[in-house]
């Protein structure tokens, strides 16, 4: 009876202690989404990236962080704003800079505040919107940039403050939302569900600690881009952001857009997957709707 109660006793601490494991692992995943993820190499060295042109500059709206970014020059007197994801720096993008620099597109891809070289605190929220206006105000002040054609292309969370951004800044005209979440909370709940509540419930409140606004859910202000254009991209293998949660945002977008659900890929392997199609369809839309 005794070696019994000793035997239900470890197993109830080895249990609470698993649970515990869990929730700890839970909370800090999603904390990490709001730490700084340092430059990469190549972030400093943009001269080893095989762009042309492509130098590091900064930039800042009156009373806000320093914002680090990569320019090239346009060539065609259009740009484009790359605004990376969660995890990672301006590098990210920079199969997307490439294609579109061949093109002949401008392109600002920046360290959005708290990421990378850029100061700041990660909030995925105004801090990050006013780093993309600022962007905007850089470019409109390029001579070879008309005023007129600047884009912008988001990633994940980039996506996400991107289309906040696009609502408030009328001046971004085309605008490519690559793996974005519809509502931040219901994306957490779903990839987070393994372990039911043990892995939810402090993903949620890693989530509410961060202070993140949890207001322009795109889901609900995407429609307000429009008249402007609006591509979607979603991988069909995506876990991190389920296909369901693009065809909702196509649904709820405004005239013109455009949904590409991409066959055998997953959250950010669009350029190695199907590189030339990736590719065409990225430069089509921005010349359909910045040069034309």
């Amino acid at each position: 009876m005794k070696a019994l109660l000793v035997v239900c006793i470890s197993l109830f601490a080895l249990s609470v202690l698993f649970a515990l494991r869990i929730a700890i692992s839970s909370y800090l995943g999603e904390r990490s989404d709001f730490t700084r993820w340092p430059a990469t190499d190549i972030s400093r060295h943009p001269e080893r990236s095989g762009i042309s042109g492509l130098t590091e500059i900064s930039f800042s709206a009156p009373g806000e962080p320093k914002v680090a970014a990569w320019y090239a020059p346009s060539r065609n007197r259009a740009a484009i704003v790359l605004v990376h994801g969660t995890g990672t720096d301006r590098s990210s993008l920079l199969a997307e800079a490439r294609l579109l620099t061949q093109s002949g597109f401008g392109v600002l891809a920046l360290d959005l505040p708290g990421q990378g070289e850029s100061d700041g605190r990660t909030q995925w929220g105004v801090p990050e919107r006013h780093a993309i206006m600022a962007a905007v105000d850089w470019l409109r002040r390029r001579g070879e940039v008309d005023p007129s054609r600047i884009g912008g292309f988001g990633h994940s969370m980039g996506a996400y403050v991107l289309t906040q951004t696009a609502v408030l800044d009328r001046r971004l005209t085309a605008i490519v939302l690559a793996g974005c979440p519809n509502d931040v909370v219901e994306q957490n709940w779903i990839t987070t569900s393994r372990w039911g509540l043990l892995s939810q419930l402090p993903t949620y409140w890693a989530l509410r600690a961060s202070r993140m606004p949890l207001d322009m859910l795109p889901k609900d202000i995407i429609g307000a881009i429009a008249p402007r254009a609006v591509l979607i991209i979603n991988g069909e293998l995506d876990l991190s952001v389920p296909p369901y949660m693009a065809k909702q945002l196509f649904a709820a977008a405004g005239e013109p857009k455009a949904l590409w659900m991409m066959p055998g890929t997953h959250h950010s392997d669009y350029s190695m997957i199907a590189p030339n199609e990736y590719a065409a369809r990225l430069v089509d839309f921005y010349r359909s709707n910045l040069l034309k």
